[in-house]
């Protein structure tokens, strides 16, 4: 058996890329991407409509919920100016008089009984001119004796009765907001001035983000509240935007990376505006979009692996069993053309058998007359004996090769009968010696004498020696040696075929009897040989055992049960000789 190029797999001729491989090849990758395109875009698609969706409802959502929280700040907020304005008003109405509150005792009972929650700054009294009449508050120094005829708030006051003033600085020289009531006769007025912080703080607990901002402006622009983010002022277009904004009802619409809502307050006098960052209002859809990316990532990854998995065992499949059956194809064409050669064989050899019957009556004839004669009488009678001889002898020689040919042309017929083991390996190694001769294989007998008939269908048998043989010769090459022994051992006859090849490696051996298994160059071996040969010995009752030699070779027995012996099934054991 030749071993120059183990092959793994079971079966043959796989290492060049033929046509057909390129052409599977092709499959294999275009069913894969088939497979991936028709399991992974459409996921893609509704992966990217679904993230598309949800991130539009969840900026839906952030602006309903901004737009909410805007309202209800003011709500807050107006409620709060309101109930100042309110109460300011009806401590008033218990006055008719500004005098009776220019006791200083007086005005301070009145600041104590208005400023249970601290919600008051100051308080002051101012006549109908202008004229601070008396104060009540830490800005004591600055306010004394001021008139504030000129101012904004005063003349707001005197037109309306209520009102409630801008941030402003005024004479005490920092921001602050007043509340200012007139009596019905507008003869003199109530001031009162809120608390920054507490008026602050109505904004401070808005909820719109890390990143967000809560304030209020004018409609001058100016900031009324501090900014979370430390802006002073605003332009001209943002304070058109926001106008925009409020007078929609408090909407909130998103530009650039921010969300904004405004809505009105005091009157129209201010806006409430609310803003929040967009990265951080989608910083937890971000995070489930990225988890999302990553199942996404694995998800694709596990459809490719399946795909180019499945597309390379299905189109594999395919492969292979194109080439066995390409195999089967190839064999059948083999043995019908062993078979034409066979019927050619017994043609020729019955030919052949004619003329040599013929050649060999005359032959005899010819030695009878020779017997009539007297040999003084016939020149060279001794040679003319002498070639008849000859001539009987090759005929002899001529008749026992086409006697071969026909034994190996007629087809198993299945029948047992009683076979010499010793003649029927001889019969087929003679097949071999010329060939053995031509390749400097010597092969030595050592036939053991006496061996039992046994019964089986010698055709067969001859087979399993004739594959055997081949392979031994195959494995060999050039110079080497073939010995053939038959010995009886225990309830066997054993044939055993030792070769000088290079024996048999484990990854060999353990594939020795596959079908379409070989380790010959392609268009030598179909791989069937000991595969058959094996069945055959099994149906015969024996067993095909193959071994390695301890000095290097392959050792294949072939046994035999011998007469009335229990037959033994295939045993698919090797041995290791030492």
């Amino acid at each position: 058996m030749s071993v120059e190029d183990l092959l793994p797999s079971a079966l043959a001729g796989r290492g060049s890329v033929g046509p057909r491989d390129a052409y599977y090849a092709r499959q294999k990758y275009l069913f894969a991407l088939v497979f991936v395109v028709v399991s992974i875009v459409p996921l893609l698609v509704l992966d990217f409509n679904a993230s598309r969706f949800y991130k539009k409802s969840w900026m839906e959502k952030t602006s309903r919920e901004l737009s909410t929280l805007a309202s209800g700040r003011r709500e807050i907020i107006d409620q709060f100016l309101t109930t100042q304005v309110a109460q300011l008003a009806g401590f008033m109405s218990l006055y008719d008089d500004p005098q009776t509150l220019r006791n200083i005792s007086r005005l301070s009972a009145l600041f104590a009984a208005m400023n249970g929650t601290g919600v008051i700054a100051d308080l002051g009294v101012i006549d109908r001119k202008g004229n601070h009449l008396i104060y009540q508050g830490p800005f004591e120094k600055e306010l004394a004796g001021k008139n504030y005829a000129a101012t904004e708030w005063f003349a707001e006051v005197m037109k309306d009765g209520r009102y409630v003033s801008d941030v402003f600085t005024g004479y005490r020289k920092e921001p602050h907001l007043i509340v200012a009531v007139a009596d019905l006769d507008k003869t003199w007025i109530l001031r009162a001035t809120i608390d920054s912080g507490l008026f602050h703080g109505l904004l401070q607990t808005a909820h719109v983000g890390p990143d967000g901002d809560a304030y209020i402006v004018n409609r001058r622009g100016e900031m009324q509240t501090p900014s979370r983010l430390g802006r002073t002022s605003v332009t001209l277009d943002e304070l058109a935007f926001f106008s925009a904004l409020a007078d929609g009802g408090g909407r909130a619409e998103r530009k650039n990376d921010r969300i904004h809502c405004a809505i009105h307050l005091n009157g129209g006098q201010w806006l409430l505006v609310l803003e929040t960052n967009v990265e951080s209002s989608l910083a937890s859809y971000n995070e489930a979009r990225r988890m999302d990316t990553a199942l996404m990532v694995v998800a694709s990854a596990i459809i490719i692996l399946v795909a180019v998995w499945l597309t390379h065992s299905m189109v594999g499949g395919l492969a292979r069993a194109e080439h066995e059956r390409n195999i089967l194809t190839s064999q059948v064409g083999g043995v019908e053309k062993m078979a034409l050669i066979g019927r050619l064989a017994a043609s020729v050899a019955h030919e052949i058998n004619n003329p040599l019957q013929i050649i060999s009556d005359q032959a005899g004839l010819m030695s009878e007359l020779m017997e009539d004669e007297t040999p003084a009488t016939v020149v060279h009678f001794g040679d003319y004996a002498q070639a008849i001889t000859k001539i009987r002898t090759q005929i002899g020689r001529a008749g026992t090769i086409t006697h071969r040919l026909l034994g190996f042309s007629h087809a198993p017929d299945g029948k047992s009968i009683d076979t010499d083991v010793n003649q029927a390996v001889e019969e087929t190694v003679a097949l071999f010696e010329h060939e053995a001769k031509r390749h400097h294989i010597v092969i030595v007998r050592h036939y053991q004498d006496g061996l039992p008939m046994v019964r089986n269908d010698p055709a067969q048998f001859q087979q399993v020696i004739l594959n055997v043989l081949h392979n031994a010769m195959d494995a060999i090459g050039q110079n080497g040696s073939i010995e053939i022994t038959s010995r009886i051992s225990g309830d066997r006859i054993v044939v055993d075929f030792a070769d000088t090849g290079p024996g048999l490696p484990p990854q060999v051996m353990e594939h020795l009897y596959d079908p379409f298994f070989t380790t010959k160059p392609k268009g030598k071996g179909t791989g069937l040989g000991l595969y058959v040969s094996r069945d055959i010995m099994a149906r015969l009752g024996g067993e095909l055992h193959a071994t390695n030699r301890s000095g290097g070779g392959a050792l294949f027995s072939l046994r035999l049960p011998l007469p009335g012996t229990t037959t033994n099934r295939l045993s698919t054991r090797e041995e290791t000789l030492s």
